[in-house]
């Protein structure tokens, strides 16, 4: 895919290095992650991919013993800064998880919960605003007239495109995409790259993908890691067809991972 004309630099990972406890993951890894486009982060299991994604959104500040050096600037702030308000983070850089993760309630009501902790209550702006992640989500035609029944009861595709929906519902800057398609059969795997697609008009994507076919039907940009470091990172097509490093030409054609 062609990335789009004049691209903005959304995000800038610098100098990052990432411990799990006196394990270093992440070694110096600087990337740079362009607005309204997709960029795919692949390479092989344990590599690191995973581990950058979630410094994105600190997911890692769950867990103890873990800590961070260098930086992930967002619009000129650090967002690593001890000092950040992670949930107003993790609503700007939404996450998507390998398995759907559907709250036990309504299809309504999963999609409103995030917009109910932004104090938004106003009963037709709710509405409004669940309409539009559905929609956004390729979803509302298929459930629209369940909206009150459990969302447990939808398909595995469908509760990803309700796990995606409901991020989608408050308005995030970035989507962090962590093998949200691997669980899935090829036709739900499809329907959420063509949602992906179209969606990067108005969002920002990061991909983790062991699939190289999706990594270069759907990415603008492909970035391979390798035992923490960050090998190489470009437009996909040079990636696929014209890669820099040996090693990332290996790595596409299957000679590893």
């Amino acid at each position: 895919m062609e990335p789009s004309k004049a691209p903005q630099e959304l995000l800038r990972v610098d100098k990052l290095r990432f411990y799990f406890g006196a394990h270093q993951v992440l070694k110096d890894v600087e990337l740079p992650i362009w607005g309204n486009s997709i960029t795919s982060l692949i390479g092989p299991s344990g590599c690191g991919k995973t581990t950058l994604l979630r410094c994105f959104n600190r997911m890692h500040d769950l867990y103890p013993n873990n800590h961070y050096e260098g930086r992930i600037l967002m619009e000129g702030r650090n967002i690593l800064d001890k000092n950040e308000d992670l949930i107003e983070l993790r609503s700007q850089l939404g996450m998507v998880f390998q398995k759907p993760t559907p709250f036990p309630m309504s299809v309504y009501d999963n999609i409103a919960y995030g917009l109910k902790l932004k104090k938004i209550t106003n009963k037709p702006l709710v509405r409004e605003l669940v309409e539009k992640a559905l929609r956004q989500a390729n979803l509302w035609e298929e459930v629209k007239d369940r909206l009150r029944e459990n969302a447990l009861g939808l398909s595995g595709g469908q509760q990803q495109r309700l796990s995606i929906a409901r991020s989608l519902a408050v308005s995030p800057a970035v989507l962090l995409f962590d093998e949200a398609t691997s669980a899935l059969d090829p036709i739900s795997s499809a329907k959420i790259e063509e949602m992906m697609v179209e969606l990067k008009k108005q969002v920002t994507m990061v991909v983790v993908t062991h699939n190289m076919q999706q990594a270069a039907r759907v990415s603008d940009y492909t970035a391979l890691m390798w035992l923490g470091e960050l090998v190489e990172h470009g437009e996909t097509t040079e990636i696929f067809t014209r890669p820099k490093k040996k090693m990332t030409e290996r790595y596409v054609a299957g000679h590893f991972g």
